[in-house]
Formats: C-alpha cells, sequence, structure tokens
C-alpha cells in the first residue's frame, strides 16, 4: 500500500480527484498518522474524515470509523477494500434521507408492538441511536442503544485469519421497554453495495443458483426475499403458494470485476433471510443483498372465520434465536466469478462444518424410487373403507431392478419407499417391519440379498413429517402448535385452484420434540436388522419449530436434527440417502437426490447456474429430479450433463390406474414397463461421461449463449450445446439424436 507524508495530502488529493472518481473508494490510498487512515478518495470524506486501522495480518487491514461504525476490510496485496457501506451515500438521487441513513447504518433492528399488532424500525445511523466502540482482540465491539424504544445490544467485528467476521449474542439483547419486543436484525446490511455506474452480480443459492446482475433494470419486480432452509410450514396458508425452490445453502457471493465476496451466515442461519434489490429497485442507487435474522417470529390467524380480518401475533416469551454470526470472505484474483465463491464455499465446508468426501472415483449410479404401496378406497359390503393395496412388492421391486441390470445398469441406488404398514398408513414409521401386503420379511430379506449381489445401494425410505394418529403417537400430544396457538396441520391442496381439499383429512405436524426418539428408534431398528442406510424423505430439507408449551424454535429443531442425524451415521454403514439437503444436513449424508437444475426463476433473476453442484461436485454424490417427471426430458439430461448430475426416476409396478385417488396419484408418469429400457440407455449416456470425473472438483463453469462449458480437476471439458442437442468430451462430439433413435428417449 503507498504511504505519503502528510504535508502533500492536500496536494495529492487535488491530483487524484478525476481518477478518485472512476475509482471511487475501492481501490484508494489510505495515508497513515499514528495508526489514522486518512483516504486520499474525496468519496471516501463524504462518509468520514478519518478511518482507523483496527488491526492487520499478513493478509487483510480491517478499517473502522470509530463515530459511525463504518468497517473495511482491506485487501493488502491489491489494495481493495469492501465496505460495510457505500461510500458516495450522498449522490444518490433516488434514496430518501431516511433511506441513506439505512444504507449508512451498520445496524438495523425491527421491533414489534404487540399492543398495535405492528412493526418499526430502527437504524444505527439515526439520531435515535447511540453508538460507542471498543477496542477488542484483533477488532472491535460496537454498542448499539436505542434508548427510546428500549433496547441495547453489542456486536463484535473481528479480523480473522482470511475474513471479516460479525458476531452478536442475542442473549445479551437488553430489552427495557415493556411494550417493545425485538423482531428482526440486520448486521452490516449494505456490505459490498454496488453502485449505479459498477459492473457485478449478486450470487443467489437459490435452487440450483441464480445470478442477479447490478442494475438490470428490473425496477418493477419484486426485491428478492426468501427464507434459508425453507419457510417454517408450522404456518399453514390457507391457499397453495407458488411453487418455488428453496434456499439449501446459508450463504450468498457479490462478484464486482477483479473481486469476489463470499458471505457465510455461521450462526443464526436457522433463522436467517436472505434479501436481494437491485439498483432503483431497492428504493435507492444501489444494488443491495444481505441477511436479516429473525429474533421472534410471527404467525396470523382470522377472527370468527372471517377472511377479511387477518390478525398478526408476535412470538412470545424470550429470544429463542441462537447466536449471529456472519463471515465475509474476500477473494481478489483475475477474473474471479462464482465459481470462486463455490471452490470458497466448499473449503469453508470441509474446514469448518466438518463435511467429508463421500465420492469415488469410476462412479455414477442411477437413482431409483420405487413405491411400495399406498392407502385405496374399497367397497366392502358396499361400504366405502380404505385398505392398504400394494403397488410394488418386493419381488416386483426385483424384478424391475432386474430389467435395468439385464439392460446395462451396472450402479444403482434405491430408495424404497412406504414398505412398511405404518408407511402406507401415512403413521409414524420407524420399526423396519416389512408390510405384509408386499410380500412380508420373506421377500423383503430376498430383495435385500439382491440388491447386496448385484451392486445397488438399498436405502428404505421412511417420512416422519406428518402422521395420522397411530403407532404410538398422538395428533393431541405430538403435533407441533403454531404461534397463533392452533394446531399445525398438512393440508392437501386442489390442484387446479389451490385451496384446500376439503375431501382429504388434514394430517398433523410431528412435533420435533420427537425427533429425538423417532430417530433413535430408527438408527438402533435398521441396524438391528442389518439395514445398511435409510433414507429420510424430505426430513433432510424441512426445518420448523413448536411453539406452544414444548417451546422449540427453529434452532433447537436444527441441532436435534443434527443430533439424529449423527447417530444414524453413526449406526448404519451407508448412512443417509437425503431428498435435496440443507447445508446442516451435508455432514451426515453419502447420498443427495432430487437436487434442482434451476432456481425458482423469480423475475429479478438473470441467468440460473448450476451453484450447489459447483459446491457439492466431488464430495456428495447427488442426483436430478426424477427424469421421467420432466415434461422435456432430453433438456433436463443435457442440464444434468453440464452440471456433474447422475440421473434419478421414479417407478412403480402397477399400472397407473392403481394409484386413481390415493397419495401417490401424482406418480402418473412412473409405470416401469415404459421406462427399465429407455433409463437405462439415458444411464448408460451420462455415467460414460460423467464416471471418469465422478471425484473430481468443478473448477470452472460458464455459458456462452446455448453452450455450457465445464471443467474439471483432472482437466476434462465437458461442452453441452443445448440448442443443437450435442455435447463435447474433450473434443469428441456425442450426438443426443444417436440415443433417441435407440430408444433412449
Amino acid at each position: 500500500m503507498k504511504k505519503y507524508p502528510l504535508i502533500f495530502l492536500s496536494a495529492f488529493l487535488l491530483l487524484n480527484t478525476a481518477s478518485s472518481a472512476l475509482k471511487e473508494s475501492r481501490y484508494c490510498s489510505l495515508v497513515s498518522s499514528d495508526n489514522i487512515y486518512y483516504a486520499d478518495s474525496p468519496s471516501v470524506n463524504n462518509i468520514t474524515s478519518e478511518i482507523k486501522c483496527v488491526c492487520e495480518n499478513e493478509l487483510y487491514r480491517m478499517l473502522a470509523d470509530y463515530k459511525t461504525a463504518l468497517i473495511g476490510i482491506e485487501n493488502k496485496k491489491t489494495g481493495y477494500i469492501w465496505w460495510s457501506s457505500p461510500v458516495n451515500y450522498d449522490k444518490d438521487t433516488t434514496a430518501t434521507p431516511l433511506l441513506i441513513n439505512e444504507l449508512r447504518s451498520s445496524s438495523i433492528l425491527k421491533y414489534g408492538i404487540p399492543a398495535e399488532r405492528n412493526t418499526k424500525t430502527l437504524r444505527s445511523n439515526d439520531a435515535k441511536c447511540s453508538i460507542f466502540v471498543e477496542d477488542i482482540n484483533n477488532g472491535i465491539r460496537v454498542t448499539y442503544h436505542f434508548k427510546a424504544a428500549g433496547f441495547r445490544y453489542s456486536v463484535e467485528y473481528t479480523l480473522e485469519n482470511d475474513h471479516l467476521k460479525a458476531k452478536l449474542k442475542t442473549s445479551e439483547i437488553e430489552e427495557t421497554n415493556t411494550d417493545n419486543i425485538a423482531t428482526e436484525i440486520t448486521l452490516l446490511g449494505s456490505f459490498g453495495a454496488g453502485s449505479a455506474d459498477e459492473n457485478g452480480y449478486f450470487v443467489i443459492p437459490d435452487g440450483s443458483g441464480a445470478i442477479i446482475d447490478f442494475n438490470n433494470g428490473k425496477i418493477n419486480s419484486d426485491s428478492y426475499s426468501q427464507r434459508v432452509y425453507g419457510d417454517d410450514i408450522t404456518a399453514v396458508p390457507n391457499t397453495k403458494g407458488a411453487v418455488t425452490q428453496q434456499v439449501y445453502l446459508n450463504m450468498y457471493g457479490i462478484v464486482k470485476e477483479d473481486n469476489a465476496l463470499l458471505v457465510v451466515a455461521s450462526e443464526g442461519d436457522s433463522n436467517a433471510q436472505l434479501n436481494a434489490a437491485v439498483s432503483k429497485q431497492s428504493k435507492t442507487d444501489y444494488n443491495l443483498c444481505s441477511f436479516s435474522f429473525r429474533l421472534r417470529d410471527t404467525d396470523t390467524y382470522y377472527m370468527a372465520g372471517n377472511l377479511g380480518s387477518k390478525l398478526t401475533v408476535f412470538e412470545g416469551g424470550k429470544i429463542k434465536s441462537d447466536d449471529i454470526e456472519v463471515l465475509y470472505y474476500p477473494i481478489s484474483k483475475e477474473n474471479a466469478d462464482y465459481t470462486d465463491i463455490a471452490e470458497r464455499y466448499r473449503q469453508y465446508l470441509i474446514e469448518n462444518e466438518n463435511v467429508t468426501v463421500k465420492t469415488k472415483h469410476d462412479y455414477a449410479p442411477l437413482y431409483l424410487d420405487v413405491y411400495g404401496g399406498t392407502m385405496k378406497k374399497t367397497s366392502l359390503l358396499g361400504i366405502p373403507v380404505s385398505m392398504k393395496k400394494s403397488v410394488t412388492s418386493f419381488s416386483q421391486t426385483e424384478e424391475i431392478l432386474s430389467a435395468l441390470n439385464n439392460n446395462g445398469t451396472e450402479s444403482i441406488v434405491l430408495s424404497y419407499n412406504n414398505w412398511t404398514n405404518a408407511g402406507i398408513s401415512e403413521k409414524i414409521d420407524c420399526k423396519a417391519k416389512p408390510a405384509s401386503v408386499l410380500g412380508g420379511k420373506k421377500n423383503f430379506n430376498s430383495l435385500c440379498d439382491y440388491a447386496e449381489s448385484n451392486n445397488i445401494e438399498l436405502y428404505p425410505s421412511v417420512n416422519n413429517k406428518a402422521l395420522y394418529s397411530g403407532g404410538g403417537f398422538n395428533p393431541f400430544s405430538d403435533t407441533s402448535m403454531r404461534i397463533s396457538g392452533s394446531y399445525s396441520k398438512i393440508v392437501s391442496y386442489d390442484y387446479a385452484y389451490g385451496v384446500k381439499n376439503e375431501l382429504k383429512k388434514p394430517m398433523s405436524l410431528l412435533s420435533p420434540s420427537q425427533f429425538s426418539e423417532v430417530y433413535s428408534d430408527i438408527a438402533e431398528n435398521y441396524s438391528e436388522k442389518n439395514i445398511n442406510g435409510v433414507s429420510l424423505g424430505d426430513m433432510t430439507s424441512t426445518l420448523y419449530g413448536d411453539y406452544g408449551k414444548k417451546n422449540i424454535s427453529r434452532f433447537k429443531a436444527m441441532d436435534i436434527l443434527e443430533n439424529s442425524y449423527a447417530e444414524i451415521n453413526e449406526s448404519l454403514e451407508n448412512s443417509i440417502l437425503a431428498d435435496s439437503a440443507n447445508a446442516y444436513a451435508f455432514p451426515y449424508v453419502s447420498h443427495i437426490k432430487n437436487l434442482p437444475l434451476s432456481s425458482s426463476r423469480f423475475d429479478i433473476f438473470d441467468e440460473d447456474i448450476p451453484f450447489i453442484q459447483l459446491v457439492l461436485h466431488g464430495v456428495i454424490p447427488y442426483s436430478t429430479i426424477p427424469v421421467n417427471s420432466s415434461a422435456d426430458a432430453e433438456n433436463l439430461i443435457l442440464n444434468a450433463i453440464s452440471a456433474g448430475s447422475n440421473l434419478s426416476y421414479d417407478m412403480i409396478y402397477e399400472d397407473t390406474s392403481a394409484i386413481t385417488d390415493t397419495s401417490l396419484d401424482t406418480l402418473y408418469y412412473a409405470n416401469y414397463i415404459g421406462w427399465t429400457s429407455a433409463a437405462s440407455k439415458q444411464y448408460a449416456l451420462v455415467s460414460d461421461i460423467l464416471s471418469d470425473v465422478s471425484d473430481c472438483i468443478i473448477t470452472d463453469y460458464y455459458k456462452n449463449g446455448s453452450v455450457a462449458v465445464t471443467t474439471y480437476s483432472d482437466g476434462t471439458v465437458i461442452s453441452v450445446d443445448f440448442s443443437n442437442k450435442t455435447i463435447s468430451v474433450n473434443g469428441n462430439i456425442i450426438k443426443l439424436s444417436e440415443y433417441a433413435e435407440k430408444g433412449g428417449f
């Protein structure tokens, strides 16, 4: 970093005004005198006249203004500085004075007023907030005091080896006004904000991943706001919402010129909300992306069935959220992009979250979901009754597997759903007792023997999220409670209109208080019966609390789930097959199926990217959503190849008429007769391409028009042309049409 004598500072500022206007404060020099750093850029002086160097290490220098709690992290090699607030805030032609204060605030607190059933916002740069800054080891502690509203809390900002850390202990948040309760908090909400004349983009882990370009002009679209790890499903909507993907990862990224930033919610992720807005859409000139953290949740209800009078109720009691910790990892290299962010996040998962490599070389299996039985209404002596009906028995499953093997499918990961009486009846399922209607214990053991002899990994499935009464569990005592005080029920919605289907009885949402017992029983019972692995359904991607007397927050539920995964992982050799997975489940799963190949495709998005695949390839094997459920199998397979994803299929043995008016009626496409041959041919295509790189990480990925190019750590380059439907592997061309002619599609 260049340093200049202070006597030349004024002349230096005049000479550098033009270049500073171009570079703004991103590369501003800082002139040192007694550890006070004076900015040589006029734009920095808009924020403060002096910035102190708090601390430094071999790589980075932490900067701060002790009056406003403005924070910067400077790369000592390149001089690039990431600021916690925009440097040209006073040139913003869009923002109101209130929003300018918000841009400059290092912390924003929302609080509820239960008596009025509404919320208000407090900003640390407002006159209503007092800020006190003190030095601590490797950083500063900033205390924010909103005296009138009755809130006081401290945040520690420290420079770690290769990142900046913001840490808030939620137990230390003081609430002194009994009329107000803290509901949501944001730390450094404008960190890395992109100005209206900067080129760059945000990396959003929505579904597979998406990019939001700075200044994309989508000011009439909704800004992005989604809960990390999905919505809390205890609050059941009256109508089915739009189908969207989920945020599975506790991170986001920013790319600017040759610099990128990985931001990780390392604590508080169970209650994090990811927000993004582009210039003008944000009501300012800036492009913004940040995490906010819910301290208390809310729910709504209607009085006396009047849908026109929606009332809001706040979560009561003390704050139950875990501590909040946000990590900011700067990345500086030529042409830095989202692949560098994926690499750094993968490194974070391995080094900090105990994620281990589960992949192996020459391994590209076919993932198969088979469905055993269902409840079907039948007339018995003229009386309609629900009875268990076999859709795919154990011996029929063996027949499907044999057909796939005979067609050349050499490696299969099998998830067998609805294989017990409890599973078929939609009750809590943990006894591992094969259903007699499917062939009983003898035929199930025969299936297990066949799987072991034919390179098939068998994962009998349970999905203990919702229940009907029975099996030792009672909807009155074992159901999650909503914040509003009512029981949480899982309802079915009408496919055409999205309203509640009154013909199907709602199911009770199992309280997280029962997770430990249920999954401990699964670990014990599966181990005793020599079943080496289990699929937990979507309980590796679903997170919710219980807000009744059991008082279980999302954070506590996540902790219970992680302990349960660990127990299963310890007991079963093949561990867990996840049906998609939130990041906290990664250390405990051996496979992830149904990994999305697209984002939610919100209007604000500019491009889909296979970001979660960039993170996981070479670490945990994964598959697509079922190929045969897609309206465009060709495009799905091309996307799978470009993302390094194995293929997945749903299959049942009986004709699909057998599942009409049952819980499996969405599997209308899944009869095995029409799919075993095609699946084997499609598997052959994909496995031939991907098996050689199965243990490699993806080092580069980009799209040029309709062509996606993926580069692996062993040097293999796979290019997929979506227009011409061709695949190039190190220059060798494969035409998808050749497989179509052979019956592959």
